[in-house]
């Protein structure tokens, strides 16, 4: 059965995605640290599908596969012209469950998907959106000193290398361990220019990241040189 799941630690947040993206028809349920929305069945999926056909995802090789996936199972689904299910039409839909298996797995897409949307407003609310659901907003311990950072961690390259060439600071690496891209931001000054950018331009929409950045922004713009617990002081968790 066809399944998007959307999971947030926000239930107003979910709430408005259900309507906007699922017209209403999806079902949410608590987790632990957060909510589900679950967009369950071939006919809901097909209201989200429709969605996201209109508003597609700007980058994210994973993403697009997955998206691909459902809509071959929803093709096969709707071609069955009997009540039961063909054992050809079960096969088929294995082989695409066991995809997304491999999907998760090792993380590898299907194939590579070229990036049509190149319009900067679209890229910045795009990655507002990431960085809400994947980002870390925060201060660091580096020796003696805190250090003020802004990081996204993905498993698809391409997201985080939108990244950085949407915002032309910053540092990639891989890590073996996870198998995650990890994007870091670590410079005071680049630090509060893109706390700008995600506060005032494309601005953040779950209210624990706009916390954060808040809290961040006033740290930073009250430090001095030779305050080495600014961030303690300020009641700042350091990570």
């Amino acid at each position: 059965m066809p399944d998007i799941t959307i999971s947030n630690a926000d239930k107003p947040l979910l709430e408005e995605i259900n309507n906007v993206v699922a017209c209403g028809c999806g079902v949410i349920s608590a987790i632990k640290g957060g909510y589900n929305l679950s967009i369950r069945g071939k006919v809901k999926a097909k209201k989200a599908l429709a969605f996201f056909e209109k508003y597609p995802p700007i980058a994210g090789d994973l993403v697009k596969s997955k998206f691909l996936l459902i809509k071959r199972a929803i093709v096969i689904l709707e071609s069955r012209k009997t009540f039961r299910r063909t054992l050809q039409e079960e096969n088929q839909l294995e082989k695409i469950r066991s995809a997304f298996v491999q999907l998760k797995r090792n993380s590898i897409p299907l194939r590579e998907f070229s990036q049509d949307i190149f319009n900067p407003q679209a890229i910045g609310y795009f990655l507002s959106g990431i960085l809400d659901a994947e980002g870390s907003v925060g201060m660091k311990r580096n020796g003696f000193r805190h250090q003020p950072f802004i990081a996204v961690a993905m498993k698809d390259k391409k997201i985080i290398q939108l990244f950085r060439d949407f915002l032309g600071v910053g540092n990639i690496r891989f890590r073996s361990k996870d198998f995650l891209y990890h994007f870091e931001i670590g410079s005071r000054k680049e630090v509060l220019r893109v706390l700008y950018i995600f506060s005032k331009i494309y601005p953040s929409r779950l209210p624990k990241m706009k916390q954060r950045i808040e809290k961040l922004e006033s740290i930073l713009n009250d430090y001095t040189q030779g305050s080495q617990s600014v961030a303690l002081a300020k009641g700042y968790d350091i990570v």
